[in-house]
């Protein structure tokens, strides 16, 4: 592809009839835009027929895990970042936050089908977040936060009319938001199946500050500046946050920074619940 350079390992490859073998292809971004598109080829060639593969690559500026987890009260952690450029980069903590548990019941929608008028009969719950300044907010409701076989959905209206929603078959609901926007969240459980008639409900909620700094997690090394196709490590650390609690879930973000500004966060989830 233009811009890219491409190393394929090993170049010759030696086949019985049958057989098989594999091999590496690396590419390396040298002068191809950021975010755009770009096609080629691979071709094996052999005396009397040729193989071709199509290529297709977008560069990026990094990469870099969406999500670490770990557990305990204490502890530390670290995750590969890989460099699409050379230049400057920070890598900052965010929180950890410990999460809002909200406690409820919902009553069976009748018809299954969610609107928000169906918190008037019961068969939806409206719970509001005011969010201000927050650089992600997540909402989760795994299979274990509400009564046996009940499948509760959930639906979120934004401030500026943003619509996500979660609904899994079954109860494992999670919606993740990256930079919401200041103002109130409005976030609805809906009933939309609930033997018996209605179900108990456990729902998990965090906003993680876009400031960073100043909550229990910490970098403790990273890269101080990135070097195209190199990969380096970070390593982050926590403590002083409690285990054994319903609400003893946290949340936390690192921060990943170059020249042009923030390019991303890496999500690290603490779970210190029973």
């Amino acid at each position: 592809p233009p811009g890219f350079k491409i190393k394929v390992s090993p170049s010759t490859l030696r086949l019985r009839r049958g057989e098989s073998a594999t091999f590496t292809v690396t590419v390396t971004n040298v002068r191809a835009p950021i975010d755009v598109w770009r096609f080629g080829s691979l071709t094996w060639k052999a005396d009397d027929y040729s193989v071709r593969s199509p290529i297709a690559v977008k560069g990026a500026l990094f990469d870099a895990p969406e999500e670490v987890t770990g557990t305990g009260t204490s502890g530390s952690l670290s995750f590969p970042v890989k460099f699409g450029y050379t230049g400057p980069y920070t890598a900052a903590a965010h929180g950890l936050v410990p999460a809002t548990v909200t406690h409820d019941n919902v009553l069976q929608d009748a018809d299954q089908t969610f609107a928000p008028t169906d918190v008037a009969a019961g068969g939806a719950n409206l719970h509001e977040f005011t969010l201000s300044g927050a650089a992600h907010f997540r909402i989760a409701m795994p299979p274990e936060a509400t009564e046996a076989n009940a499948d509760l959905d959930i639906y979120v209206v934004g401030p500026n009319g943003e619509e996500p929603s979660s609904t899994a078959g079954g109860t494992d609901e999670l919606i993740d938001i990256r930079d919401p926007a200041d103002g109130t969240w409005k976030v609805y459980v809906h009933g939309w199946s609930t033997p018996g008639g209605d179900s108990d409900y456990d729902m998990w909620t965090w906003a993680v500050p876009d400031a960073a700094g100043g909550g229990t997690l910490s970098v403790v090394s990273a890269p101080t500046s990135a070097t195209n196709a190199t990969t380096g490590t970070v390593e982050v650390a926590w403590s002083g946050i409690t285990a054994g609690a319903i609400g003893d879930w946290y949340l936390g973000a690192v921060s990943h920074t170059g020249a042009s500004g923030l390019m991303g966060l890496t999500l690290v989830n603490i779970d210190n619940r029973p």
